[in-house]
């Protein structure tokens, strides 16, 4: 059995691929604070947004199978990066606040932190009902 071709496994890895690619940004955001002209990119997760909601709808989480002995893959998500300028722009058109980046990764790291935890509490749950009886 693949785990990570379950809905719920496969939607966790999605959204901590898309979050580790936010904090990828958001690094690149801060170093590039002093270049003239720059403005910050950022990841658009209206489309993990619509998967998540089409899950929640009932329509992904109920496991479909051709066979009983197989799993069916979850639907992937594709990310796009969005230039987000911040609040100010200075004189030379860097608009980079690192006040409002900081924010961000911390944002970042607590809903990736969020989703590991889950990821690693589902290991947990498939490790126990995978135990014989009386284990």
């Amino acid at each position: 059995m693949d785990l990570a071709n379950t809905p719920f496994f496969g939607l966790l890895r999605t959204r901590l691929d898309q979050l580790s690619s936010r904090q990828q940004l958001i690094a690149e955001n801060i170093a590039n604070a002093s270049t003239p002209g720059y403005r910050p990119r950022d990841i658009d997760a209206s489309g993990f947004e619509r998967m998540l909601a089409g899950y929640a709808g009932g329509r992904g989480l109920a496991m479909s199978q051709t066979n009983a002995g197989h799993m069916t893959p979850n639907g992937s998500v594709r990310t796009s990066i969005v230039t987000r300028d911040d609040s100010e722009t200075t004189i030379d058109g860097n608009s980079v606040i690192l006040e409002e980046q900081m924010a961000r990764a911390a944002e970042t790291r607590m809903q990736f932190e969020t989703g590991l935890a889950l990821y690693q509490k589902g290991l947990e749950l498939v490790r126990i009902a995978s135990r014989p009886p009386g284990r």
